[in-house]
């Protein structure tokens, strides 16, 4: 091979590596595409920051699903599925869709679960009260004892596709459920779009998806239940986790000197009178998170404390007393804030309910 020929073939093995590397730094960026967006849907506030080729594509596309959602299985959207229920109580059966059905299926699921500390047939008292709407008040005790004789999740009856409330006034309030199930209809949606990283806040449920670009856990803070929301109890890395919180902290009203949460107990008919000032649920399931935060948050600190390690969740606890309970499987994951405004006492629990 002669001189020239040689420069020739070093020049097309340069230009075929510089398009090599332009085809790979390409690629890259494009799996590191980032796309945001915030919006409000289901009556919280929608944050998501996704990362991937596709991304804007999966943004949007989670929005809209969100909204079809919102508009399927609100009890505030007159003609939604869950609204058609509600106004054939006690009358005739209702047709629903398969994802309905299912959903209305796990919340009955976790409704047992919970001994009916968790019930979606729970709407006769939050429409009483009104605590999130535009005329909370207490209502007088008889109100309250005439609502609370309506609530039993075991009153929803399922023939086929079709759904009927045994009773008349009875009424369905999948709000406890809502943001859980969204948190997976995120997961479904990241795995279509081939999301490499990124996270979605959804009111006081988060779902995380992978690590950073740069290969990092993602790391949140724990709200403060006694502080405002940039005061934290601790960090914590999630990957692939959704994290679900119920607290008393966000949602209330005041009368005559006494504060009202949003948590309601179906035994009593008044806000749960709890021992705990938040449970947040870490778990892959959105909807299992979801509703054990709020069964939890009302059974209080024994329940909590014996549910500390189970396989498929981890627990953090903020009680009365000032203490911040942990799973101790959490520990690697979890920084306690010393710094915190509040004084805290933070006991990592074992299995079995003991202090790490």
């Amino acid at each position: 091979m002669n001189s020239k020929v040689a420069k020739l073939a070093l020049v097309a093995v340069a230009v075929v590596g510089l398009v090599v590397v332009v085809i790979l730094g390409r690629n890259r960026a494009q799996q590191n595409r980032m796309s945001v967006s915030t919006s409000f849907i289901m009556d919280t506030v929608i944050e998501q920051k996704l990362f991937g080729a596709q991304s804007q594509q999966a943004v949007e596309e989670i929005e809209q699903r969100l909204r079809e959602y919102e508009q399927q299985f609100s009890m505030y959207v007159s003609d939604s599925q869950i609204s058609n229920i509600n106004q054939n109580a006690g009358k005739q059966y209702t047709e629903v869709s398969a994802e309905c059905l299912e959903l209305l299926e796990r919340a009955i699921y976790f409704c047992e679960q919970s001994n009916g500390l968790f019930d979606v047939t729970i709407a006769p008292l939050t429409s009483l009260w009104d605590i999130t709407g535009e005329n909370p008040h207490v209502p007088a005790q008889s109100e309250i004892d005439a609502a609370r004789q309506l609530v039993d999740y075991r009153d929803i009856l399922i023939d086929g596709n079709r759904v009927m409330l045994r009773r008349e006034g009875q009424s369905l309030d999948l709000g406890a459920v809502a943001k859980g199930a969204a948190c997976d209809i995120v997961r479904e949606m990241a795995e279509e779009y081939e999301i490499q990283a990124g996270y979605v806040s959804i009111g006081g449920n988060l779902i995380v998806l992978g690590k950073t670009p740069d290969g990092q856990d993602y790391r949140f803070g724990v709200r403060d239940p006694q502080g405002d929301a940039s005061e934290y109890l601790g960090t914590l890395t999630l990957n692939g986790m959704t994290m679900a919180t119920t607290g008393a902290y966000e949602r209330y009203f005041e009368e005559d000197g006494v504060r009202y949460h949003h948590v309601l107990d179906p035994r009593t008919g008044y806000p749960a009178d709890s021992d705990l000032l938040s449970v947040s649920v870490i778990s892959e399931d959105g909807l299992l998170a979801d509703c054990l935060s709020t069964s939890l948050f009302i059974e209080g600190k024994d329940a909590v404390l014996a549910k500390m390690n189970e396989s498929d969740y981890q627990l953090i606890a903020v009680d009365t007393e000032g203490n911040v309970y942990y799973s101790s499987s959490l520990a690697q994951n979890f920084t306690p804030n010393t710094q915190n405004a509040h004084e805290y006492r933070y006991v990592a629990v074992e299995e079995g309910g003991g202090e790490g």
